[in-house]
């Protein structure tokens, strides 16, 4: 999956954070007032300064590890309260990020150190600032000890930026450098000085791109991509996930081979870092990757009202389906398509295999998060291979995904609908449903197994070679009718007749 590290490991931690809004209210009206902050950007120093007003709390946590990332809440600094004779109270550091004050208070004053995290990997998920330009996401911003205001309503958030700078988000803008933001976990913003954008509708939803730098390809080729993943996807699900959403891509804040990317989703908003080929064709093919998986996350795990770790099938299945979207689009050969699942096959021959799926994903970040996805999305493709030949090609992967979102939709752009159902026992549950039994479930999710791929494809009229030290899927000579009809589906093509055993 090339640079593409830690997508997905997104939202266990987002539903501890409150809304929060916009600039400072007087001592006097903080009980009973929307919860807001203002966010004060120095580009020259990579530090914002954070001024602002909740619930009164005595005890104020920030979030110090996101993924694989630590220590992020070292970044906050200076940290004050202040009560409500407008005078400044203690307020004793217990740990990093961690504060507390001998009665409640409820407005704040801190800053936080943005530069950019030394790993360019980890730059897609979490807030930095380096000359020109930053992100900005709530999450890593604000303390994690808020809560929403008791009535409901969405918070606002104000931006003080500097000359020539402006703001995008996809959280709604009620005046300049202003927002109401819906979750504060998930909002994410864009900052800049020379930031550029466009936008098309799909679908009936306006989709937005915030970029800066300069690329191998036009801003509206760019649009372009974006635009038939978008449909693409939903072709799938049958629905748009939201009546808006953007996507921003920017340059890596460090310096990175031209190869490089990483990505992130959070809600409604596509993040997409990236190296600088010098050829259109191959620029647009790198940016293609992560636009297709990560348009995927959309819907899959941002629609959906589950919760839990199960990152197995929202990013190990999500890997597959994106590379079946791919694949039809033109994007991937079918060659290549088969060659990304011998490469996932090799990937997943690690502790994963001693693991069921499902432990394999709470235990990720111990394991390896790589053997985990690509099992996954081995496992994905022999459930797509399955169902399609029970069905007789009447169903795919696709079916599946329709019905977790008829089922488990929790889209509107206002929702506030609480992720209690597990997503892992709702997945299942929809996976042996669709198929019409449990005993791919029971054999391939929830137990131990070691995949004999082999094995697994000859009915399907594929062949697993070995070259090297690598594995390769082939299509059988023997290959039958209704075997070349199911690949057909996924992308075989008999005038190349895609790669074949000899």
């Amino acid at each position: 999956m090339s640079m593409k590290l830690a997508v997905g490991y997104r939202r266990r931690f987002l539903s501890a954070l409150c809304s929060i809004g916009l600039g400072l209210l007087t001592s006097s009206a903080v009980q009973g007032q929307q919860s807001n902050a203002t966010v004060r950007v120095l580009p020259d120093v990579s530090r914002v300064i954070v001024e602002g007003n909740c619930t009164p709390a005595t005890v104020w946590s920030f979030l110090d590890s996101y993924a694989s990332i630590v220590g992020l809440a070292n970044r906050v600094e200076r940290f004050t309260l202040i009560d409500e004779g407008g005078n400044e109270t203690p307020a004793r550091k217990i740990a990093p990020g961690q504060f507390d004050s001998p009665k409640p208070v409820a407005r704040f004053r801190y800053e936080v150190s943005l530069k950019p995290p030394l790993m360019a990997s980890d730059s897609a998920m979490v807030s930095w600032i380096k000359d020109d330009r930053g992100l900005l996401m709530l999450a890593d911003i604000l303390p994690l000890s808020f809560r929403r205001d008791s009535n409901g309503s969405n918070a606002i958030i104000r931006f003080t930026l500097p000359s020539q700078w402006r703001v995008y988000s996809s959280e709604i803008a009620k005046g300049q450098n202003e927002f109401e933001v819906r979750d504060a976990g998930q909002a994410v913003f864009a900052v800049g000085s020379q930031l550029r954008t466009s936008q098309i509708s799909e679908s009936g939803m306006l989709f937005n791109l915030v970029t800066d730098g300069e690329w191998a390809f036009a801003d509206s080729e760019a649009l372009e991509l974006a635009g038939k993943v978008l449909k693409a996807h939903r072709e799938v699900f049958g629905t748009m996930p939201a009546s808006q959403a953007s996507f921003i891509l920017f340059p890596f804040p460090q310096a990175v081979g031209p190869s490089q990317w990483s990505a992130e989703t959070r809600r409604s908003t596509v993040t997409v870092l990236m190296g600088k080929l010098p050829s259109k064709v191959g620029a647009l093919a790198q940016l293609s990757t992560p636009v297709t998986h990560e348009f995927f996350h959309l819907w899959v795990p941002n629609a959906l009202a589950l919760d839990g770790d199960y990152d197995w099938f929202y990013e190990g299945f999500t890997v597959y389906q994106a590379a079946q979207t791919a694949t039809q689009l033109g994007m991937l050969t079918f060659p290549e398509f088969l060659n990304s699942i011998a490469r996932a096959y090799d990937a997943s021959k690690t502790e994963a295999d001693r693991r069921s799926l499902v432990e394999a994903s709470t235990r990720r970040f111990t394991i390896g998060r790589t053997s985990v996805y690509s099992k996954s999305q081995v496992v994905a493709f022999l459930y797509d291979l399955r169902l399609r030949s029970v069905s007789h090609n009447k169903k795919s992967l696709a079916d599946l995904y329709r019905r977790l979102i008829r089922e488990h939709s929790a889209m509107g752009d206002n929702s506030r609908t609480a992720k209690t159902n597990d997503g892992t026992d709702a997945v299942i549950r929809e996976l042996s449903a669709e198929i019409g039994s449990e005993d791919f479930v029971r054999l391939f999710i929830r137990s131990p197994v070691s995949i004999n791929l082999p094995a697994e494809l000859a009915p399907f009229g594929l062949k697993v070679e070995t070259v090297g030290l690598r594995s390769r899927i082939a299509i059988d000579e023997k290959i039958g009718k209704q075997q070349r009809d199911l690949l057909r589906q996924l992308g075989y093509n008999d005038a190349t007749r895609g790669p074949r055993s000899k």
